[in-house]
């Protein structure tokens, strides 16, 4: 975890010098395994967060004093210090989640725009970010698949909005599959694409099935930008189609 993702989840900014120096010891025993924690670089950790340089002395003692202590100070080390077992497993049980969570995916707009295309509904939002992030982690052949689902998400949205959905519907009420659907949208005149962006559809289409069904094929970062800039063009037009925009 990086140190500005992990002050911002601690909150470190409101925090006590006390609670500051705390919680910086863990993240470093979390991301390094570290135990032994000198005072000197508890200051240092503090100044390259952006606070104040603290005395050493005074703040050693707030730290290994009093009934509140949160250190020990080890009668065979010198000039070091190491957590109050309880301390340390208070603070596990408090801010360990933060190491194996499984739900925020951290994405900064790497091919597709959040702000513009994010809070319409929750599963895009999902879809979007991960996209992203596979893409800002050179994971292509993840996110070629995920975008050919999304493009397909999309499109069903707009048979829906359109009322049409029926004209992608298999007897049993289930969905055609893709391809099957994106010959149905390239001609839908209740549909109304125009052939400018339902050109590109296929496009989108193969990048993803040659990543998810052929055996020797890997994506590299030119298939996708290749297809990126129709691609958002399309989502911005389904996305007025759906009625999410």
């Amino acid at each position: 975890m990086k140190i500005l993702d992990y002050m911002e989840s601690v909150n470190l900014q409101k925090k006590t010098e006390i609670e500051r120096a705390t919680l910086l010891c863990f993240y470093h025993y979390m991301e390094n395994g570290e135990t032994l924690f000198s005072i000197s670089n508890v200051a240092a950790w503090m100044e390259e967060c952006g606070f104040s340089r603290p005395n050493t002395s005074r703040l050693k003692d707030h730290l290994t004093k009093g009934k509140g202590k949160v250190f020990l100070t080890p009668k065979t080390k010198k000039n070091v210090l190491e957590f109050v077992p309880a301390v340390l497993q208070t603070l596990e049980r408090d801010y360990g989640a933060l190491w194996v969570d499984t739900v925020i995916i951290k994405s900064h707009d790497e091919l597709i725009e959040e702000v513009k295309f994010c809070g319409k509904r929750n599963y895009l939002d999902r879809l979007i970010q991960q996209i992203n992030f596979t893409y800002g982690n050179n994971c292509y052949d993840a996110c070629a698949v995920l975008m050919r689902r999304l493009f397909e998400v999309l499109l069903v949205l707009a048979y829906q909005k359109n009322g049409i959905e029926a004209d992608i519907a298999k007897p049993d009420g289930s969905h055609k599959m893709l391809e099957a659907i994106v010959k149905d949208a390239v001609q839908n005149k209740a549909l109304g694409i125009p052939a400018r962006i339902s050109k590109n559809f296929d496009a989108f289409r193969e990048v993803g099935n040659n990543s998810a069904h052929s055996i020797t094929y890997t994506a590299g970062k030119l298939d996708i930008d290749n297809v990126a800039r129709d691609y958002r063009v399309m989502m911005e037009d389904l996305y007025n189609r759906a009625g999410l925009m």
